[in-house]
């Protein structure tokens, strides 16, 4: 089947990733955060908590080198079940209070809400990024940080996922101008370090695009999936099997190099199991990873790798999937993921697999009946 052929939502939208970060950043002006949040409540912060559910935890995960790096704040993305209901709440009446961030591009989440709800019960304060201000989490909030994204095409969480983390390393920015880090001049070199990674990415996105479908050939058969990431490719490596499992219903494993060797290493039947590596050149496990590679080549596997370091590294028998580099570490997670939403779109159009697992009579194409995740019981403790 020829590549043209596969085109579907999820291709598009990833074709339009690079572009879109720099609408988002256009739109991140600092009149948006003069009016969300005052000077005298950012020179206070000495910790935020990212908290979300799904690919807005995961924006958490993947701004967090960022945030740290630009603000000087310590930062602990948490899950938002954690976060809602077990966090001890002596956590949030600190003095400094913590700044509470939570993510909901809908704003309907219910436990985004509880989790805000509660934080602000306990004495922290909260901050809700939203596409939509005036919903429950919105509303939920001290603070809120208007997205005003894009109209989209449905499709499952991309562009979403972009604008959540470009939106934390903003903020993080902004924090660290208010905190004496750097001036407000180095905004300039701060948005151009995005800029130009998204320039990069746009430049090679038919190659990209290309060696994604090739990818998704060669794993249209496989029973399931095994992501493998450490450090600063974590967030990107949950992020592209959360896409897999939302267009295909894959079933999937995640876990850093390390403890693959302890425990996916002995997975029955290698030969069909679709492996992605994640990896940026700088990475201090790059010399652990190198041998996982070559271990999961040994064994039978068919290893995909994504990563901006040069292919010639590589074990023979590791497929490459390359990436630009760029001028700075930290914006790489906004976009590392690009080659997953090709794959995962492409592997929905192979196998005949709607997104979402959207089949006419399915189960999961109707709530009715279930607390889902919009009608779930808000809890306060």
């Amino acid at each position: 089947m020829e590549r043209a052929n596969l085109d579907c939502a999820m291709a598009r939208q990833a074709r339009y990733t690079a572009e879109f970060g720099k609408k988002i950043l256009a739109g991140m002006t600092l009149q948006k955060f003069i009016d969300c949040i005052s000077m005298e409540e950012l020179l206070s912060i000495k910790r935020v908590y990212i908290t979300g559910c799904g690919d807005s935890y995961l924006a958490g995960v993947a701004a967090k080198k960022a945030f740290e790096t630009l603000s000087g704040v310590e930062c602990v993305p948490t899950k938002c079940s954690e976060l809602a209901r077990h966090m001890d709440a002596k956590a949030f009446g600190t003095d400094p209070k913590p700044l509470v961030i939570g993510i909901s591009i809908s704003g309907t989440v219910s436990r985004v809400a509880e989790a805000l709800t509660r934080a602000a019960k306990h004495g922290a304060n909260t901050l809700a990024i939203t596409d939509h201000p005036e919903s429950i989490v919105g509303q939920a909030a001290a603070h809120t940080l208007a997205l005003d994204m894009p109209q989209l095409e449905p499709c499952a969480g991309v562009c979403s996922y972009v604008a959540s983390t470009l939106a934390l390393m903003c903020l993080a920015n902004r924090i660290g101008i208010v905190r004496g880090l750097h001036t407000l001049e180095y905004t300039s070199t701060f948005e151009k370090h995005i800029t130009d990674y998204c320039d990069a990415v746009a430049a090679k996105m038919e190659e990209i695009e290309d060696a994604s479908y090739q990818a998704a050939l060669a794993l249209k058969d496989k029973k399931a999936f095994d992501f493998v990431a450490d450090g600063l490719s974590a967030a990107t490596s949950h992020f592209g099997a959360a896409k897999l499992v939302e267009l295909i219903g894959a079933c999937n494993s995640i876990d850093d190099c390390e403890d693959w060797c302890h425990i996916n290493y002995f997975i029955n039947e290698p030969e069909k199991i679709g492996t992605f590596v994640i990896i940026d050149k700088d990475s201090q496990s790059m010399s652990r990873t190198l041998e996982v590679i070559g271990t999961m080549v040994n064994i039978g596997r068919d290893p995909f790798v994504v990563t901006d370091a040069d292919p010639a590294i590589f074990p023979a028998g590791a497929h490459v999937l390359s990436l630009p580099e760029a001028d700075v570490d930290w914006v790489k997670p906004m976009l590392q993921h690009v080659h997953f939403n090709f794959i995962a779109g492409f592997l929905s159009e192979l196998t005949g697999i709607p997104a979402f697992r959207a089949f006419e009579g399915s189960v999961w194409k109707t709530e009715e009946g279930s607390s889902h995740i919009k009608d779930s019981q808000i809890v306060i403790y």
